[in-house]
């Protein structure tokens, strides 16, 4: 497991320096304005544009400004009744907040990537199957067939399937932008997207599908003659998180736009975010603090460290050690919190201090949950619940105990299965179901996933485990599953890796989940930079490591260029701690 690199007794200390932020002497809305003025320019000689802009400087916020000024001038941007404004965002937290400050517009339509497309490409079903046997995208699922006319298709569950029996499509999450590509293609379809949807914006374009947004913004030169909507890109190509998506916009077409004042981070941070990125500087907000950075590392730390692929990292006890001293030496010299007391979890769990890793497995080992995440090959399957297991403990069964502990049985009840509340009508049926909480009690603080899991599928005083059912029946007997979905080996060896990961769940302490559980509760103080994207904290303590195989920030800071500028000329590696505000 990854940890941070820093000295478990007394890790060294280096300061970061640099430049005053330029203040300019404007306002801080200024910039604010210039920006959507500079869009609405745009959207009215029908140029695409790019807001491009570091962190804090309020991509979104301007998004959300062009938003509110085009609603306040609709007849200008949407002539016709039927035409919406489309925003495309790759979270429902960040479409749930577009819907929300834009007043639940019915002329905004706010929809993840993968909803924007199914809504521009299902119409067209058809055709789809047409694509979808000319790309070759099923074509490990088509079993010598050579047309799909006459199927349906859908896009629902994001799994890729074909029944040829029902003569029935489904198309998975990555299938959706290879065949909006080859839509986009078609001027015909870019001109019938403009009629819906003549404005599109896409928030963090950078994690776009790669060739997707050059799809969008049609073939070069045909501008003239082809109808498409105008799009507008929001991002920051520094902040790429998804592997084969757009990552910077290198297209001449897009009108360049950019934000530079910080509104965000304290001047310290500004300045380090500078020296980092010279190409893109940031300037502060007015009356902004000085604020504090400090880096710890520990090159110098004696003690033995992993090998293989996690060769040099520190081990999870030497790294838990140091991140406890890290907290109490920044919250002592640096935060002055005034909180009393010596246990470092405690100052953690202030709310305004966030700790931030770089992968999930860190904080599984700071939490407790290494098997549990060990158990599964990708992050998605547990954090984001899309295993149905995972997603039954932690939407329903975790949520109805909780109703029974605060005593109200009827959200329950409702918990365990919406679709109606079983009948207790009877001494025995209320005897039934104590029994059967009283074991679920046990099992949860003492057995594993396997044994809580056996008894709810075992009992029969609710309904609502389908899912499950059909989870548990395909990993004991894999070989007993779909006769089609095992007609090819990659499709076998996907089964029987799911099948493993059921088993290994299966094993995993009950205690592991309630943990992951409570950190996905937001209980905790640690969060991935993902997870809090675009949110503030008055003190943040980031915790690097080699943990992730798209991020080498070890190598990056050990060639630092202005390391010999730092306090004691160290090149740093490890854990960065930063005071924003």
């Amino acid at each position: 497991m990854a940890g941070p690199e820093v000295h478990q007794a007394r890790p060294r200390v280096a300061h970061g320096t640099g430049r005053d932020g330029d203040e300019g002497g404007r306002p801080v809305t200024t910039e604010a304005e210039d920006v959507t003025h500079t869009i609405l320019t745009a959207l009215q000689a029908g140029r695409h544009f790019k807001v491009e802009a570091g962190a804090g400087a309020g991509k979104t916020s301007s998004l959300i400004e062009a938003l509110q000024s085009i609603l306040a001038d609709r007849p200008r941007y949407l002539p016709w009744p039927h035409q919406r404004i489309a925003c495309v965002t790759y979270t429902n937290v960040a479409r749930d907040e577009i819907i929300s400050r834009t007043d639940r517009s019915p002329y905004v339509f706010a929809e993840t990537i993968h909803g924007f497309l199914w809504q521009l490409l299902s119409p067209f079903r058809k055709h789809l199957l047409r694509h979808i046997v000319e790309l070759d995208i099923m074509l490990s699922k088509m079993e010598g067939h050579t047309s799909l006319d006459g199927y349906t298709v859908e896009y629902s569950t994001g799994f890729q399937k074909v029944d040829h029996d029902t003569r029935r499509v489904q198309l998975g999450h990555n299938d959706l932008p290879v065949l909006a590509r080859a839509f986009f293609a078609l001027p015909k379809f870019r001109a019938l997207a403009a009629d819906r949807f003549p404005i599109v914006f896409v928030d963090e374009y950078q994690d776009t599908p790669a060739g997707l947004v050059e799809a969008m913004l049609g073939t070069p030169g045909d501008e003239a003659t082809a109808r498409s909507p105008v799009c507008g890109f929001f991002g920051d190509h520094w902040q790429q998180i998804y592997d084969n998506a757009c990552g910077a916009l290198e297209d001449a077409r897009p009108t360049p736009v950019f934000r530079r004042r910080n509104r965000r981070s304290q001047r310290a941070v500004v300045n380090l975010l500078n020296t980092m990125r010279p190409e893109l500087t940031q300037t502060t907000a007015s009356g902004v603090g000085e604020g504090t950075v400090a880096v710890y590392h520990t090159n110098e730390w004696a003690g033995t460290r992993l090998t293989h692929h996690r060769k040099g990292q520190l081990g999870w006890d030497a790294a838990h050690a140091a991140r406890k001293w890290v907290l109490d030496d920044v919250r002592d010299r640096l935060w002055s919190t005034g909180v009393s007391g010596n246990d470092a979890q405690v100052r953690a769990d202030e709310p305004s201090t966030k700790i931030l890793m770089l992968t999930h497995e860190t904080i599984a080992g700071e939490l407790g949950y290494q098997k549990l995440h060990g158990a599964f090959r990708r992050n998605d399957s547990y954090v984001r619940k899309e295993d149905h297991a995972m997603a039954f403990f932690m939407d329903t069964l975790e949520p109805a105990l909780l109703h029974h502990r605060n005593k109200r049985y009827g959200a329950m009840f409702d918990a365990l299965d919406p679709r109606g509340r079983p009948p207790i009508n009877s001494p025995a049926a209320k005897q039934e179901w104590m029994t059967f909480l009283t074991k679920l009690r046990e099992a949860r603080e003492t057995g594993t996933v396997g044994d809580v899991l056996d008894l709810c599928l075992e009992q029969q005083l609710f309904d609502g485990l389908g899912k499950v059912r059909e989870r548990h029946r395909k990993a004991v007997s894999p070989s007993g599953t779909d006769p089609q979905a095992m007609s090819d080996d990659k499709a076998h060896a996907r089964a029987a890796a799911r099948s493993k990961e059921y088993q290994q769940l299966r094993q995993v302490s009950y205690a592991e989940l309630l943990a992951l559980n409570e950190h996905l509760g937001g209980c905790t103080p640690f969060a991935t930079q993902h997870g809090v994207k675009g949110l503030e904290f008055n003190r943040v303590l980031t915790v690097v490591s080699k943990g992730h195989s798209r991020f080498q920030i070890p190598e990056m800071l050990a060639n630092f260029s202005g390391s010999s500028n730092l306090v004691g000329g160290a090149a740093v590696t490890g854990a960065l701690a930063g005071h924003a505000v």
